[in-house]
């Protein structure tokens, strides 16, 4: 687990965005206390939280920069759609 750096030039997200490594070979992204969407082992993004707010896409951004995924911006997230999956990730955490 670690805190994800910005992409827009400014110092950080101050602890307020964290990436997670899962044991499904992809990454998580916590922004403030809600896990907003991960990537499985495929690469692929997965949405799982349905909001929208600016520093939140800001921390999204930066994320799929950080993953090496096309995308970002409101009209593509807004597009996503919520994962329905179940959350078989989730109590999975890689041992860092």
């Amino acid at each position: 687990m670690f805190e994800l750096k910005p992409i827009d030039g400014r110092k950080s997200f101050y602890g307020k965005a964290i990436v997670n490594k899962e044991m499904n070979g992809g990454y998580s992204l916590r922004s403030y206390d809600t896990t907003v969407c991960f990537t499985d082992g495929d690469g692929k993004i997965h949405k799982l939280w349905d909001g929208y707010s600016a520093t939140t896409m800001r921390h999204i951004n930066a994320f799929l920069a950080f993953v090496g995924v096309d995308g970002g911006g409101k009209a593509w997230w807004d597009a996503l759609p919520v994962w329905n999956g179940g959350a078989w990730w989730l109590p999975k955490r890689a041992k860092q």
